[in-house]
């Protein structure tokens, strides 16, 4: 086999260990999402459900359990500043717990306001509940471009000291990257989280294939504002595809760039909500098959 054919087996290989095993994200208000899911998705799938503002706790409890009693993995986002007491969350937990659910993505939250007394991620961690009610795993944000409030060094710190927190509680953690529509950006930041040796298990966040003017509007909402505008300067690669808007290159270039096994390993591909679940689902198995038969067509050299 020639170096170049052993490769682009390699980039294909990477793509279906970095495809094969991806998250997805629902909005728990939605009821129509775990017919959806049952209908797209493989069972055992791990599916995010995004905490809202304004809605209810119940309602995200509650689509959690539907998930797990449907044969895939939720992965609740617990928004620490959203919860009014100890109590609160003790409960919420102790819901999860019985319906067998351990895994969960900590977030603080992007609101003005402390409803209670978790001001941080790192609060609600320290309380020793998430360990207490059975938690085996613990996501927690990572950003491949500038925070648009928080300097770079005080979220290195702090990831540093809840991923240290979280193994001290006999948990396992990992990361996932705000979505970002610039590859190098993604690879470098990827890079940077392993020499720096925090943490290897990582999501990479992508935007799922949506309309270029959602996309475009959700990425102001969420603050990756440089990468809003990198998009919009690059618009017209979009205006032919269907959707506006999807992947592709997001993913091609930080898995032909990292090139190595070792930087390949734990990396994971994360959907934000954006975009139909099963358009997401739909695309998914369209890039694999397209990307896998061209680049490993052949074994001769």
């Amino acid at each position: 086999m020639t170096g170049s054919r052993a490769q682009a087996c390699n980039e294909g290989d990477a793509c279906q260990q970095f495809l094969g095993q991806y998250s997805i994200e629902i909005t728990p208000s939605d009821t129509r999402a775990v017919e959806m899911a049952r209908r797209a998705l493989s069972p055992g799938t791990e599916i995010y459900l995004a905490s809202i503002s304004g809605e209810p706790l119940e309602t995200l409890v509650a689509r959690t359990v539907e998930l797990k009693t449907s044969g895939f993995v939720p992965v609740p986002h617990w928004v620490a500043r959203r919860y009014e007491s100890h109590h609160q969350l003790e409960t919420a937990l102790a819901r999860l717990q019985e319906a067998g659910v351990n895994r969960a993505l900590l977030l603080a939250g992007d609101v003005a306001r402390v409803a209670g007394p978790f001001p941080s991620s790192r609060a609600a961690l320290e309380t020793g509940l998430f360990a207490r009610y059975g938690f085996e795993r613990l996501g927690f944000a990572t950003y491949p471009q500038p925070h648009p409030h928080i300097p770079t060094d005080v979220l290195d710190g702090e990831l540093d000291r809840k991923v240290s927190l979280t193994v001290r509680q006999g948990m396992t953690p990992w990361v996932v990257s705000q979505f970002c529509f610039e590859p190098d950006d993604i690879t470098a930041h990827i890079r940077r989280l392993q020499v720096r040796g925090t943490i290897d298990d990582v999501r990479v966040g992508l935007a799922g294939p949506t309309t270029l003017k959602s996309v475009m509007r959700l990425a102001l909402i969420c603050g990756v504002s440089h990468s809003a505008k990198a998009l919009r300067a690059q618009g017209h690669r979009f205006s032919r595809l269907a959707v506006g808007y999807e992947p592709r290159e997001i993913i091609d270039r930080p898995l032909h760039q990292m090139e190595s096994t070792l930087e390949l390993r734990l990396l994971r591909a994360h959907f934000f909500g954006f975009g139909g679940l099963q358009q997401r689902a739909t695309w998914i198995r369209r890039y694999n098959v397209k990307r896998r038969r061209p680049r490993c067509a052949g074994t001769s050299s």
